[in-house]
């Protein structure tokens, strides 16, 4: 059997509902999608691991992929992605959406990047190359997957070229020693907070788990600005409309009841509270933070549905070659940084979350979760969590 390989920089409930085309909604597939990967993941990583990952890029790369899947490859793929069994009108949306997404915006970089590396001996088929490069803007690179060294060092330049030398060393030799094809998909996005923290505010301060034990010190950031801002009882959390949500219950009972409903129902909710409540002063007090994350992702996508794909045996991607090839791992490096001065993502952008009641203060002193959203295409790029302040930095 050959072995595809596939990787995504840094990037639920999963349905067996077959998705109407008349029904499909690429930012509600997006997020569905998002916050399954993001509750598992959370899941996997446990208490004491932060999280960083770019949702969005791991969903470029799964319906890129369910374009050369058939049979029950195909069925796990749309049924995890929330996408229609007929893929025009999910081709003709995500055109259309990327546009949109890339509009430009003042103090924000925002660059998707999505490519295939293939082996030069076993080009992929001309049909699937098609669709990859008008629909998904695939660029198609061929390589010497006999020259693993080689082969990796390529495909590393691509990757710190595309996140600004944020992420260097994405695959080894060994991540390409047996491929016929690495796909890989990479958002960069960098973010100035319109008014942004005073430096001179900045102070220590305590960092409280779930329970409410003292766990470690944060650098605690504070302004005093208007900020949407709500509690929202559907979800037992407080929100507020920076990247980042602090919540009263546990994160996994937030996540659990973000994922019974749409997520664009928290940003319907922002928008009404900042056009009821937008004159209010919020005390926003709010961590600095750096993470780095680095997930195999293979074991996450079987547990929200995604299969098949992994078991040489029972993958069918013979759309994009002739012969069997199954999915070997899907790894995501990922990189985001909040300070005082905006937040860098390599894989992200964003603001979230609903409601309101009278809220003197905002004080993220205990673990998280955080949502980096495009507010234009109403869909999550980038999240995780912060519940370990003493791997911040």
């Amino acid at each position: 059997m050959r072995i595809c390989k596939v990787g995504t920089v840094a990037c639920i409930l999963s349905t067996a509902t077959l998705i109407n085309s008349q029904q499909f909604s690429l930012s509600d597939s997006v997020n569905a999608f998002g916050i399954s990967l993001l509750g598992e993941t959370i899941n996997q990583a446990g208490d004491s691991l932060n999280v960083a990952l770019s949702t969005y890029t791991v969903w470029t790369l799964m319906a890129v992929l369910l374009e050369g899947s058939k049979d029950n490859t195909a069925r796990q793929l749309e049924n995890t992605l929330r996408i229609p069994q007929n893929q025009v009108p999910l081709r003709t949306n995500f055109r259309n959406y990327s546009y949109t997404l890339l509009s430009k915006a003042d103090g924000v970089t925002l660059e998707l990047n999505t490519a295939i590396f293939t082996n030069k001996e076993f080009p992929i088929k001309k049909s699937f190359q098609t669709v990859a490069e008008q629909s998904y803007n695939v660029a198609v690179n061929p390589l010497n997957f006999k020259n693993p060294p080689q082969a990796a060092s390529l495909i590393n330049k691509y990757v710190a070229q595309a996140t600004r030398n944020r992420i260097t060393t994405f695959v080894s030799p060994g991540d390409v020693m047996n491929a016929q094809v690495f796909l890989t998909s990479i958002l960069f996005f960098k973010g100035q907070w319109k008014i942004p923290f005073n430096t001179t505010a900045t102070h220590k301060e305590t960092f409280y788990d779930e329970k409410n034990n003292k766990i470690g010190e944060v650098d605690m950031m504070f302004q005093i600005g208007t900020f949407p801002f709500s509690r929202r009882e559907d979800i037992n959390a407080y929100t507020v409309e920076l990247p980042y949500g602090y919540v009263r219950e546990s994160l996994s009972g937030v996540l659990n009841l973000i994922s019974k409903m749409p997520f664009t129902n928290i940003i319907k909710g922002l928008e009404d509270a900042e056009r009821e409540f937008g004159n209010v002063d919020i005390h926003m007090y709010l961590p600095k933070f750096k993470i780095s994350s680095d997930f195999n992702l293979n074991v996450v996508l079987n547990k929200i549905g995604i299969k098949d794909i992994f078991e040489y045996d029972k993958a069918n991607l013979l759309g994009i070659f002739d012969h069997y090839l199954y999915l070997s791992r899907l790894i995501q490096k990922a990189e985001i940084e909040v300070n005082e001065e905006g937040t860098v993502a390599s894989a992200a952008s964003g603001a979230t979350l609903e409601d309101r009641i009278q809220p003197p203060k905002f004080r993220a002193n205990r673990p998280f979760l955080y949502f980096i959203v495009d507010k234009s295409t109403r869909s999550i790029l980038f999240s995780g969590k912060v519940s370990n302040p003493n791997t911040l930095k």
